[in-house]
């Protein structure tokens, strides 16, 4: 073999073009708020869509190649047409204008096609190089977040990802760590991901090397308190949760887990002995009791407060406005409010529930709302059914998926990237096993037109 030329038997080099796209979206989602705050700065609102054109991308070429996910036609048709549908009403009877409603479009539709796309054609080998590339980009993403937690809210490393912008605020003089995405929910997700993998490289030995698992299992439990969220705690103790769920209903392999428990104990007490891990460990607690204190003084008050009151909320304001058709898809977003009047005030308000019933009026908001349930209702069905056949991986990526689904906001372009790709990684860690050909040479697979099969894991 040539020296620098790529081996055709090995992963990337039997790779399809449609994989490349996927890789790249994935690569992208990871480091376009990087694009944003230091390489190019003077860019930032137009990297705020870059990965918009790989998504088409991936969406033509699969159907040019005939890599269509046909099973989901009929509910892309229907999310289509009433999409389409409420923003041309938007422009017409309302005073939506055409780029806002756009906007608004891409953020709601785009997603939904490319995480189907990428679920029907990702098979067990592209889930476990993601996966591995995942816990590799843990390790210098744990170390960004350190820095940036200890750095001034000033500094180079906490730039916000516009003109002028910053990070959020923590408790000491700190700042939310935002790592190579725009914001601090960017890591939220990320470091949730790779929570799944891990545990999932727990029950899977041949998934990562070892010492790989156990650096990534250590940068996770250094990155928790550093970045300080309830909702990164919340969505990893669902994943630990639907740990405990599988093991409960004979999912055997969870079983393994319970061995790894003195050497995550050891990893936790080695990673408390790090000045950086306390004084971190001391902001969360502090910023907690105070959050929990405004949100009513306790954790369930505090559920309450951030899922279902502002679904209730939402609802009561849209139909109080009398305003059916809503301000206009795309309103809502910050990115379109400075663009039209030189804010960053969210007109629509900060949550999911609020943008949709004010944008989208509260029957295109509650229509919108039940097709994302169904999806979720529909994901939950494959993933129960995989666990018959002691698959892990999908029940794992379902806390990620369910929560950037149902409670993500899709106008903000990395919760929109998280949104597709646990989705798509749910779904597609949750297929059957595809039935595929037996090994024959091309000369005899030329000669016969019936070939049998076999299932084969791939």
């Amino acid at each position: 073999m040539a020296l620098g030329r790529r081996d055709p038997n090995s992963y990337f080099g039997r790779m399809t073009f449609l994989k490349k796209l996927f890789w790249l979206y994935f690569f992208l989602l990871i480091l376009e708020g990087a694009l944003r705050k230091w390489v190019a700065p003077q860019f930032s609102a137009p990297l705020l869509i870059v990965r918009d054109p790989v998504a088409i991308w991936i969406i033509w070429q699969a159907y040019r190649t005939h890599k269509w996910p046909h099973r989901w036609s009929a509910v892309m048709s229907i999310l289509t047409v009433l999409l389409v549908g409420l923003f041309v009403l938007q422009i017409v009877a309302g005073n939506n204008p055409f780029i806002v409603g756009l906007f608004g479009l891409r953020s709601y539709l785009l997603p939904f096609p490319v995480m189907f796309i990428m679920a029907e054609n990702l098979d067990e080998e592209d889930l476990r190089k993601l996966g591995a590339c995942t816990l590799w980009l843990l390790l210098p993403m744990t170390l960004l977040v350190l820095a940036q937690y200890e750095a001034p809210g000033g500094s180079f490393l906490n730039r916000g990802a516009y003109e002028g912008g910053s990070q959020l605020g923590y408790t000491g003089g700190h700042v939310r760590p935002s790592g190579t995405f725009s914001f601090s929910i960017g890591v939220v997700h990320f470091v949730t991901l790779a929570g799944a993998f891990i545990l999932y490289g727990m029950v899977r030995e041949e998934f990562v090397k070892r010492w790989v698992l156990w650096a990534s299992a250590f940068a996770l439990i250094l990155s928790v308190p550093a970045a300080g969220a309830r909702t990164l705690l919340g969505q990893l103790a669902a994943v630990i949760g639907c740990v405990v769920i599988g093991a409960f209903m004979g999912v055997s392999q969870f079983g393994k887990v319970l061995r790894v428990i003195v050497p995550v104990a050891i990893l936790a007490f080695l990673a408390a002995l790090l000045p950086v891990f306390s004084d971190a460990m001391h902001s969360m607690a502090e910023r907690f009791s105070g959050a929990n204190t405004a949100e009513g003084g306790s954790a369930q008050s505090a559920l309450y407060y951030r899922t279902v009151q502002p679904a209730v909320n939402a609802i009561e304001k849209a139909v109080e406005s009398n305003n059916w058709l809503g301000i206009g898809m795309g309103r809502g977003a910050v990115a379109v409010q400075a663009l039209l009047h030189g804010t960053t005030e969210a007109e629509a308000g900060e949550d999911e529930f609020s943008r949709e019933f004010v944008e989208m009026g509260p029957i295109g908001g509650m229509a919108f709302e039940l097709f994302k349930m169904f999806l979720a209702i529909a994901m939950l069905g494959s993933v129960l059914a995989k666990m018959r056949e002691h698959e892990t991986l999908a029940l794992l990526m379902l806390p990620l998926a369910i929560s950037t689904l149902l409670l993500g906001v899709p106008e903000q372009t990395t919760v929109q990237g998280f949104m597709v790709i646990s989705v798509a990684f749910c779904l597609a860690a949750a297929k059957v096993p595809e039935r595929v050909a037996e090994q024959v040479p091309l000369v005899l697979q030329r000669q016969q037109p019936l070939y049998r099969f076999r299932v084969q894991r791939r």
